[in-house]
């Protein structure tokens, strides 16, 4: 079984053999018939730079520690303000996006 995905224009592709779970890059995307058996996955440069990225974001801390000590310190100190008609405005629009669309 052979999955492709395909990327926009001509781009490099990677083979993957699920037996040894190695990309050779710039193999052939047709199979053999001796790893006919084998599940083969052809990922164009396109979706194997999606896939790193993918995981490299994953990485990321879901919490940024410097932002939350900052604000704390803001709070702590007093000097922490809230912008009531920033908050609304932006409540405003997340609602609008959240309205269905109205009908012609």
């Amino acid at each position: 079984m052979v999955l492709e995905i395909k990327g926009s224009g001509a781009t490099p592709t990677s083979t993957v053999d699920a037996t040894s779970r190695q990309a050779t890059p710039g193999a052939p995307a047709a199979v053999s018939a001796s790893k006919a058996a084998a599940e083969v996955v052809t990922l164009t440069d396109l979706a194997a730079r999606l896939q790193r990225l993918t995981e490299s974001v994953a990485r990321l801390p879901v919490v940024d520690q410097a932002r939350v000590a900052a604000l704390k310190e803001a709070i702590d100190n007093g000097d922490y303000r809230i912008d009531e008609r920033a908050i609304a405005d932006k409540l405003s629009a997340m609602e609008a996006l959240l309205e269905p669309p109205e009908r012609p």
